[in-house]
């Protein structure tokens, strides 16, 4: 375009032709944000160029968002990769743009996925648009404003295709109504029986206390089974993503591998995306990513009282016994939690006079036949590596401590 053409252009049409060529440039070579962003805010002096600017980055902010959308991200997955690629103010604006995009859209076209994500971004981002992140700043803040938008935009735009996990905003749509799972009598004993074992010092407390909530999560799960069979309540597997954080991210997706494999459903870990994709049916995915958390917590706060350690030469190996101690607690977890299973398993066979077999298996085959259909080139990775035996020892005393056996009977519901 030459210039007599791009002055004739209105403000805003300007505006995004130069925006537009900072990030075209940004493909093909390396590009300062900080210098682009004081080009454009001063490629014009006219009074209404910095709001043209706005609405701009707000524009592209939308389309950005939106592709990452229809490419299958969800707001907890680009945070994440945005996290992990910029820095935390250019992560910040991201959060904006997503924010602003999802505003678009009213409660009922939203499933309840989205709208808790929705409110995620709220809380961590005051702001709901980038008019509103920029108004009232001086140059210089606009322009350092400018350059973590564009670096949020350029991160947005190389985002790859991963496979959706949930209908996009403003579709028509069932929501999931997990809201109502969650309340149900036998999640808020869950929850509850979860937190006991989070807030406890006592070993013994949290060891009875995680077991009640794995049987509780078993017997709920067999029972929906059962409903489903009898055609009561027929659903097909879904899919949820659960976000790895750092650090210690291998370990961190063992155990939550563990933790899906003893209770019918499958996960897949993608290190660069810094999350796990769970599959199973919707209210096991629910128990799986409630126990994670709970566990996730139990371990780092045994990890927390062995403290830091030291080699005998005085270098510090805290990361290798940490990495090893996540390591060998998921595997002994994985253990304790699928006897738990099993043992369930048994006693609601012989309550009920019913082959459960057969029944978990029709299960187990439909969330197998989803997996592959969501990954048809999934390929199976190793473990993580245990390099520090001491970390391994403790490690596997702390998965024990937290073992699946409690020392007082369940109350049957």
């Amino acid at each position: 375009m030459n210039p007599d053409e791009l002055n004739a252009l209105p403000i805003e049409g300007r505006a995004r032709y130069a925006v537009l060529g900072v990030l075209q440039r940004a493909m093909s070579a390396g590009v300062d944000w900080v210098d682009a962003a004081s080009g454009l805010e001063g490629a014009s002096d006219e009074a209404g160029w910095p709001a043209a600017l706005a609405r701009v980055f707000g524009e592209l902010g939308d389309d950005a968002v939106l592709r990452a959308w229809e490419w299958g991200w969800m707001p907890r997955e680009v945070t994440s990769a945005l996290k992990k690629a910029l820095s935390p103010e250019a992560a910040r604006a991201g959060a904006v743009m997503m924010r602003g995009q999802l505003n678009r859209y009213t409660e009922t076209q939203l499933s309840d996925r989205w709208l808790a994500h929705r409110d995620e971004l709220a809380a961590a981002s005051p702001y709901a648009n980038i008019a509103e992140a920029v108004a009232g700043l001086g140059r210089w803040d606009r322009i350092v404003a400018w350059s973590e938008v564009l670096e949020a935009l350029d991160c947005l735009g190389g985002l790859p295709k991963i496979p959706r996990v949930e209908p996009l905003p403003g579709t028509p749509l069932i929501a999931h109504r997990l809201g109502v799972a969650e309340s149900s009598k036998a999640y808020e004993k869950i929850r509850a029986l979860l937190a006991k074992a989070e807030s406890t010092d006592s070993d013994a407390e949290a060891e009875a206390f995680t077991a009640k909530a794995q049987q509780l999560i078993a017997r709920h799960s067999i029972n929906e089974a059962l409903l489903s069979e009898a055609g009561q309540d027929k659903r097909e597997p879904e899919a949820l993503r659960v976000v790895i954080e750092r650090p210690y991210e291998g370990p961190k997706s063992e155990l939550l591998a563990q933790i899906a494999d003893a209770n019918h459903c499958r996960s897949v870990y993608w290190p660069d995306g810094g999350f796990t994709t769970l599959i199973g049916d919707r209210e096991d995915l629910r128990s799986v990513e409630l126990l994670y958390h709970s566990l996730l917590v139990q371990a780092t706060s045994a990890m927390a009282r062995v403290g830091s350690v030291s080699a005998k030469r005085g270098k510090s190996q805290t990361r290798s016994f940490r990495q090893s101690f996540l390591a060998s607690f998921a595997m002994r977890i994985g253990e304790r939690l699928r006897e738990s299973a099993d043992d369930t398993a048994r006693e609601v066979a012989e309550e009920t006079g019913t082959d459960l077999v057969p029944v978990m298996r029709q299960r187990d085959d439909r969330v197998d036949a989803r997996t592959e259909e969501l990954f048809p080139r999934l390929k199976f990775g190793r473990s993580t590596r245990i390099t520090n035996y001491e970390g391994h020892l403790a490690g596997l005393a702390a998965a024990d401590a937290a073992r699946l056996h409690p020392q007082e009977p369940i109350t049957r519901r």
